[in-house]
């Protein structure tokens, strides 16, 4: 059985062996390069690449050639106006090239507007990237910190478990009650089920963890705590300081100003057709020719002989369109106008989610303080109880009450730290930092 199990596990592709530490920044890059939403952005990115090629190689000429053969049946006009019943045939080659020489400077700008569409595109890959290592990041903390109240919880059974092997030992020299003995025995029950609890609710948020960054499963996954010089003195900063680097590298803010730089382009592109048009071009050709009943030179002769060349200028001046470029012109600057509107908005937004991150920071810095402070002391007062309690001064419930309020004291302590550490790493995203 156990060679079957590890044959399937083989054949899935998944470790049977020990779980694999991942930091939150391997975390965030195994995510990016698996998330659908990410691949989609980078082949929209991709299409802009090839507008972009397309539109640089628009100066280049257009050539083409083309080959025709054609029979004519029955009665036909002759030289000298009759009409004759005969068969003709006639073949063609040739080639012709056009080359745009002035479009109302209709194709810098469109150059113009391609790149910056690219750019805005490749904002928008770094916005998506940056909003997944968010989540991430979130869900990343919450695994840490079901781990570490795992690890409490079974702090707090072992000490339980050593408190009942204590009172058993007293009872057994009858110096303590069978009360005393039931009661230490249904501490250790009643720790034992939180550790179970904690134990579900931390494989529930390594479960949620690997579905976030695609991993097939949670089993493998384990994370890496962190260090306390990740854990910030202070929050640093004003929310107008944090927004005046923000507005500059946040993709989301870069991507709407690249699009309002390209609806300025469209405008030329429209104006574009206000001007002449002037475009070059040329051709090569040369035919051959047969009628029945008539000689006619061969066709190596012919084609020499009727091979023609030629070169032209075309000019298109525009005179009256039914006021289709002036209504383009128009629309254009309508276009131009929304964007602008939506990139205020967006600083307005993005000021706004700095003022709200800001705000839980400071609120996080000082509870993380002040439940340092609270599980100080009651970890000073449980250990005080814990004393008199096995020196026979303190009962059961007084034993209890201490040790429930370290325990909500030490839970409290260690939500505040996550709490804190996760609202940093928010605040350094604001001002371009990478996470983790």
């Amino acid at each position: 059985m156990k060679q079957t199990v590890l044959y399937a596990l083989a054949l899935l592709g998944l470790p049977a062996a020990a779980q694999q530490p991942m930091t939150l920044r391997q975390c965030i890059d195994y995510a990016v390069a698996r998330n659908v939403q990410v691949r989609q952005y980078e082949t929209a990115r991709k299409s802009r690449e090839v507008s972009l090629d397309d539109a640089r190689k628009a100066r280049l000429p257009e050539v083409s050639g083309y080959a025709s053969q054609q029979f004519n049946f029955g009665r036909g006009l002759t030289a000298d106006n009759t009409y004759v019943s005969r068969n003709t045939s006639s073949t063609g080659f040739g080639a012709n090239a056009s080359m745009p020489l002035f479009t109302g400077f209709r194709l810098p700008a469109r150059k113009e507007q391609a790149r910056l569409d690219l750019e805005a595109a490749t904002a928008d890959l770094q916005r998506v990237r940056e909003d997944l290592g968010i989540r991430v990041a979130e869900v990343y903390m919450q695994v840490l910190y079901r781990q570490e109240l795992q690890m409490q919880a079974r702090e707090q059974c072992e000490l339980s478990r050593s408190q009942l092997n204590r009172v058993e030992k007293l009872f057994a020299v009858q110096k303590v009650s069978g009360l005393e003995v039931s009661e230490a025995r249904s501490r250790v029950a009643q720790d034992e089920l939180s550790l179970t609890e904690a134990d579900n609710a931390r494989r529930l948020a390594l479960l949620d963890l690997s579905q976030l960054i695609e991993m097939p499963s949670p089993d493998s996954l384990a994370v890496v705590p962190p260090s306390a010089a990740e854990v910030p003195v202070s929050v640093a900063g004003s929310p107008q300081q944090i927004y005046e680097q923000a507005v500059g590298v946040r993709p989301s803010v870069r991507a709407l100003r690249l699009r309002a730089e390209s609806a300025r382009k469209g405008i030329d592109i429209a104006r574009s057709g206000y001007w002449p048009t002037l475009s070059l071009g040329a051709g090569l050709g040369s035919s051959f020719y047969s009628t029945s009943g008539m000689d006619h030179s061969p066709f190596g002769r012919q084609m020499k002989d009727n091979f023609n060349r030629s070169i032209s200028l075309s000019l298109n001046v525009p005179l009256f369109d039914r006021f289709q470029t002036r209504n383009a012109v128009r629309q254009a600057r309508l276009e131009h106008e929304n964007s602008l509107w939506q990139q205020e908005q967006a600083c307005k937004d993005l000021y706004k989610e700095i003022q709200q991150a800001w705000y839980n920071a400071v609120a996080a810095e000082r509870k993380y303080e002040q439940s340092g402070v609270a599980e100080s002391v009651a970890d000073e007062a449980f250990r005080l109880m814990e004393k008199k309690y096995e020196n026979g001064k303190a009962g059961s419930t007084e034993y209890d009450e201490a040790r429930i309020k370290r325990l909500n004291a030490v839970y409290g302590r260690i939500a505040a730290r996550y709490e804190y550490l996760f609202r940093a790493k928010i605040l350094d995203f604001y001002r371009g930092r990478p996470i983790g």
